[in-house]
């Protein structure tokens, strides 16, 4: 038996239809060991990374096996095999985890081998076996040094700043260059101030094409618009022209490249309304079904194999081809490891599991093949007019395009990432005809042209994703996990889909730029991915780049130290140092000065320190009475700080009172205790509260009603006579004898605090 390891569960019925009976395919289900959680976990010298297996997670009452009972599940099944092939995912991340896997599985290099695949199918399967290797363990160091360098960045600066701007924050390698190009933009939009300024336009032919003012000759450097709208006024009113300038000519439009991951996530936002953390998922349902190729990936381009396939497939649809296979560009720092994204079989035009699988593979099929067909080919006439208004002479300008073969729009309007382009014909003049020069042409209407500045345009997760792509800023299966970190911790809001910056987010990078970190500028942040590309090419050594890194964040953190740069936002009135606002489940927000010796404590208003104030116990006369949220039903309570004393007060608006007492109505003396009834059972709270006498022979009960005794409600039972009581359940008040332990069964309902007679129950009909 040879045992093949994967990442995903959901390969495994797949796999093993390919691999046959001589195969069992397991699941490591992702990362088996990470860092300590509570701890940086990277010793020096040599910056070695501490490893623990990933402890078990509860999700929603559901507790999944960690990493150590994951292993040794795997450990279990590899005694007996022949071989095991660690057939984690082909990127850097999948290298990192095989390597696990092969140390804590205890295997030497005779034990296994190293398997990758783009896709699922049989063809690839039986050649990503025949290409088995060992580990590449530059790639396996990359990968290591990205981690490093992200666990130094979160746990050594994220602590300071916590302290400084008092509630926890957390900076990141490059999540917080992401949030700043939000913030930046923002602040561009802010300080943008419209300019109104005019133009003009005039129709010909019944209105079918149209003309616009060429402006230039009006305009200068130091005013770049037309300011006067009554010289705007005059060229909307010129009807007489002369044509000077008309061309007629073809052009073509290139088919955009096949989707890359940031390409893919791009489009999916833009045409599909999908988050970018949705659609990496939908995609990876789509590569487990064996239906689309790997999705992390800096390609644009196919094999030749691929190509061909598309070409074949294109030609038996009829559907117009270039000479040549096409080959697109690909930014200066892609990897090109992959293929880009595409369908593992072009003639299988739908597939996935539900309506947005479905929805994005029609998205990427649409993109694979059309990227390979001809290019669109227009008909493109442009025609100058001019027009006199005494000393005046206007300049108008019209272009139209029609689309004369198709090309690679048969299967697709327009390019998926871009959320402006325009219709599919014409270009804006419209039916624009070919006309003689020197010959006159009338205007139908004219037109004069309201126009302003329009600010810069908000980021959408869409084309954030393009900015950090293109200052190479993160990588591709980075950017899912970017965004949704930013948007998780609150650092962003979304409007009908634009970003804009919190009030956290604006603090946490003014804090960050202010103190001259240097990971907050994107040329540093740049530099670290394209050193980490080196490791992973061999060029370059693990500690070679993770310790110039450290030795350069320790310094910005003592220059902080040193500098003052960096003051708390709410100084401790004693101490002076930062103060940090603490939120612990179920109990009232406070302020604690991060100075462990100071032990000053301050009282939450609107999110904000204020001065704690105290209340003398009048019990024990030496401790102060401190607010808490009560546990059950609701509101405050107020408790002594002294040990031993258990004075306990109401809260009345934010102040201690003494609670009121009420006293026992039958024995007249003793006062009543509220409790919180309780399932006899479990333990747990059930049916709301009562009252309860303390004195010692006294055996009195009551109800609760809005938080006073009321007496218990009777009334005599209907068949034995014994006095029945009302109760609450879960369902509302109800009536029981107590009699039932004489053999009473009976029960009533309950109407306005009286007992009536149970209601019938009403007839299920079953359904043939």
């Amino acid at each position: 038996m040879k045992l093949m390891v994967v990442e995903s569960p959901n390969k495994i019925k797949k796999l093993e239809s390919i691999l046959g009976s001589d195969w069992k395919v397991m699941a490591s289900v992702g990362h088996i060991r990470d860092l300590p959680h509570n701890d940086l976990g990277i010793e020096q010298p040599g910056f070695t990374l501490n490893y623990e297996f990933i402890p078990p997670a509860t999700v929603q009452g559901r507790t999944f096996p960690g990493g150590e009972e994951r292993v040794a599940r795997i450990r279990k099944e590899a005694r007996n095999a022949e071989m095991v092939y660690l057939a984690s995912d082909p990127d850097r991340e999948g290298e990192a985890i095989a390597w696990h896997l092969k140390e804590t599985l205890g295997l030497d290099e005779s034990e296994y081998m190293r398997v990758t695949f783009d896709a699922i199918t049989p063809d690839v399967i039986r050649a990503a076996l025949n290409k088995a290797r060992k580990i590449d363990y530059d790639l396996v160091h990359a990968q290591e040094a990205r981690r490093a360098l992200d666990r130094m960045y979160g746990y050594l600066v994220s602590p300071l700043l916590s302290d400084m701007l008092g509630m926890s924050l957390s900076a990141g390698r490059v999540q917080s260059p992401a949030v700043r190009l939000v913030v930046d933009q923002e602040r561009r939009i802010k300080a943008f101030k419209k300019t109104s300024h005019f133009g003009a336009s005039v129709a010909f032919d019944g209105e079918s094409w149209q003309a616009e003012w060429n402006t230039k000759p009006f305009i200068s450097e130091d005013k770049p618009y037309v300011l006067d709208e009554a010289l705007a006024s005059r060229a909307a009113a010129c009807r007489q022209f002369r044509v000077t300038e008309s061309d007629s000519g073809p052009a073509k439009q290139s088919p955009p490249s096949p989707f890359s991951t940031s390409l893919l996530l791009q489009a999916a936002s833009v045409s599909l309304k999908l988050d970018p953390e949705v659609t990496a998922k939908l995609a990876q349902k789509l590569f487990e079904q064996g239906v689309i190729t790997y999705i992390r990936t800096d390609s644009v381009n196919f094999s030749d194999e691929a190509n061909a396939e598309i070409r074949s497939f294109a030609q038996g649809k009829g559907w117009a081809l270039p000479d040549q296979p096409r080959k697109f560009k690909a930014k200066g720092d892609a990897q090109e490891a992959h293929e880009a994204i595409r369908p593992t079989h072009f003639e299988v035009e739908e597939a996935g599991e539900d309506d947005k699988q479905r929805a994005l593979y029609r998205l990427i099929w649409q993109r694979s093949v059309a990227s390979q067909l001809a290019d669109a080919k227009y008909k493109v006439n442009t025609v100058t007019l001019e027009a006199t208004d005494g000393a005046e002479t206007f300049e108008f300008k019209a272009k139209g395009r029609v689309l004369v073969e198709p090309g690679w729009r048969v299967l697709t309007a327009k390019d998926a990432v871009q959320d402006d382009e325009g219709g599919d014909d014409d270009a804006s003049g419209g039916k624009v005809p070919m006309l003689d020069v020197g010959s006159a042409k009338q205007a139908d209407s004219g037109k004069l042209l309201r126009k302003e500045t329009k600010p810069p345009s908000r980021f959408t997760k869409a084309s954030l994703i393009a900015k950090l792509e293109a200052e190479g800023v993160g990588r591709p299966s980075t950017y899912p996990a970017i965004m949704q970190n930013i948007m998780s911790k609150g650092y962003l809001g979304e409007v009908k889909r634009f970003l804009e910056p919190t009030e956290t987010g604006v603090l946490l990078v003014d804090q960050l730029v202010k103190a001259e970190f240097a990971f907050i500028e994107l040329a540093f942040t740049r530099g670290l991915e394209e050193e980490l590309d080196v490791i992973a090419d061999g060029n370059c050594g693990y500690v070679e780049v993770v310790e110039p890194a450290f030795v350069q964040l320790q310094a910005d953190i003592e220059a902080v130290g040193s500098s003052g740069a960096m003051k708390p936002r709410f100084p401790c009135p004693k101490c002076e140092s930062g103060l940090r606002r603490f939120s612990p489940a179920g109990k009232t927000p406070f302020w604690c000065c991060t100075n462990a010796e100071c032990k000053t404590f301050m009282d939450d208003v609107d999110n904000k320190p204020v001065e704690r104030k105290t209340y003398a116990c009048t019990t024990c006369g030496t401790g102060t009475m401190r607010r808490f949220k009560r546990k059950t039903g609701g509101g405050f309570l107020w408790a002594c700080s002294t040990e031993g004393c258990k004075h306990f007060m109401d809260d009345d608006k934010g102040k201690p009172v003494e609670p009121t007492v009420h006293t026992c109505p039958k024995c007249k003396t003793a006062p009543l205790r509220r409790y919180q009834k309780k399932d006899k059972e479990t333990g747990k709270p059930k049916g709301g509260f009562g009252w309860f006498c303390i004195g010692e022979d006294c055996k009195t009960f009551l109800d609760d009603e809005k938080g006073k005794p009321v007496a218990v409600k009777t009334a005599p039972c209907p068949a034995c006579g014994k006095p029945m009581y009302r109760r609450k359940g879960e369902y509302g008040y109800w009536w029981g004898c107590s009699g039932f332990k004489d053999g009473c069964k009976t029960i009533m309902d309950d109407d306005k605090g009286k007992p009536v007679k149970r209601a019938a129950k009403k007839a299920v009909t079953k359904k043939a």
